[in-house]
């Protein structure tokens, strides 16, 4: 169909030039014999449509058997390839309809060998004036056309990204859950249209929940892609095993189907709502934050292999335990809000972020929303990566 169309396109264009042509070279006609007015006529009109059709053929037919060759091998600047080949073609096309004329006794007037030769070298100058205005317009609209379906998929493009990123919300948690014993709260911002980054809360079969925080290496939809598949597998393998021995086969499915430069930084906690028991480890992620009842913050460093997942076939990954007492905080987050670069040049830093954090939690209002634009405030205005956090609160068991 495209095909058909492209040559119906094709064929109007033709037609189009053919009739240009044709009006050229009457008006030309007309020009010439401006003084001599007794010419003018029927015959004179014929003469110079047939001549102007004539050159456009012959123009056309050699620029498309011959111009398009040399044009390929870029051997002379585009425009000048048609230069003799339209000459040439306006003496031909001169020299056919006048001899076709002549020989249907319908030339207006006779032409000397002087006026013919005059004739010639005007016809050829007028030929190639008006196959470069004819190639040139042909050059544009090409360039429009091109302009045109780049804008096209550029459009067609960007929808996809929105629905990949419509999508991907959409297998996110809400930004808030609650249950007996737990609150959480979550925020994941994009650096472009679809993020690595990424958080998740499922169920275990005992009552317990899985919790995860995550950043895959790179950005866009190849790091989504993979962000869907490690979201889908989690909860499988996590289900009969403690978290430690969890990134440890995560990690080993993973070794074997990324690309050498690819990994997923995740930390993944397992936590009892009813007794606030908490089981963390960490494959790469920052340092989770303990945010106490009176406001301190303690940064938690886990011991062990800290390698995210992928890196290599085989690591063993350690754990912490601890309790959440009710009101007691955790905070879990990505790589994007301590590396998010300043107006300085530099990175906001993980003291910095420790600070916002602290200030955050005796701030009233929500935690994340207050810490996210603290770390705005005190980056540049746009994200260099993403941004993702996850907030989990013990409530007290009635």
């Amino acid at each position: 169909m495209a095909e058909s169309a492209s040559r119906r396109t094709s064929m109007v264009e033709i037609g189009r030039n053919a009739a240009i042509s044709m009006l050229i070279g009457v008006a030309f006609f007309f020009l010439i014999f401006i003084v001599r007015q007794e010419l003018w006529g029927f015959l004179l009109a014929l003469y110079g449509a047939v001549a102007g059709l004539a050159t456009y053929a012959f123009s056309h037919s050699l620029d498309v058997a011959i111009g398009d060759r040399i044009r390929r091998r870029h051997l002379v600047p585009d425009r000048l390839v048609g230069v003799p080949l339209y000459f040439a073609a306006g003496i031909a096309a001169l020299l056919v309809t006048t001899a076709g004329l002549e020989a249907l006794g319908l030339m207006p007037f006779h032409l000397t060998g002087r006026d013919l030769r005059l004739a010639l070298v005007i016809s050829g100058v007028v030929s190639i004036v008006v196959g470069l205005l004819f190639y040139s317009f042909h050059v544009m609209r090409q360039r429009l056309r091109e302009s045109i379906e780049r804008i096209k998929e550029q459009e067609f493009a960007e929808k996809e990204l929105q629905l990949a990123r419509s999508i991907q919300k959409r297998l996110l948690p809400p930004e808030f859950l609650s249950g007996e014993g737990y609150c959480i709260n979550a925020r994941n911002l994009a650096a472009q249209v679809v993020a690595g980054d990424f958080y998740d809360v499922f169920h275990h079969s005992d009552g317990a929940l899985g919790i995860v925080v995550a950043d895959v290496s790179g950005k866009g939809i190849g790091a989504s892609l993979i962000m869907a598949s490690v979201k889908a597998v989690l909860p499988l393998i996590a289900e009969g095993r403690k978290p430690a021995a969890t990134l440890t086969e995560l990690n080993r499915k993973l070794h074997g189907e990324l690309a050498p430069r690819e990994f997923v930084a995740l930390a993944y906690a397992r936590f009892e709502p009813r007794t606030g028991t908490l089981e963390l480890t960490n494959a790469g992620l920052p340092d989770p934050y303990l945010l106490r009842q009176g406001g301190g913050v303690e940064p938690l460093s886990l011991s062990g292999p800290r390698l995210p997942l992928g890196t290599r076939s085989q690591v063993a990954y350690e754990s912490m335990l601890l309790t959440l007492q009710p009101g007691e905080r955790l905070l879990l987050l990505t790589d994007g809000l301590p590396e998010a670069p300043t107006s300085a040049g530099g990175q906001l830093g993980y003291e910095a972020l420790a600070h916002l954090v602290t200030a955050a939690a005796n701030e009233p209002g929500e935690l994340l929303d207050v810490l996210f634009a603290s770390v705005r405030s005190a980056s540049q205005p746009t994200l260099d990566d993403d941004w993702t956090a996850l907030l989990i609160q013990a409530i007290a068991v009635s």
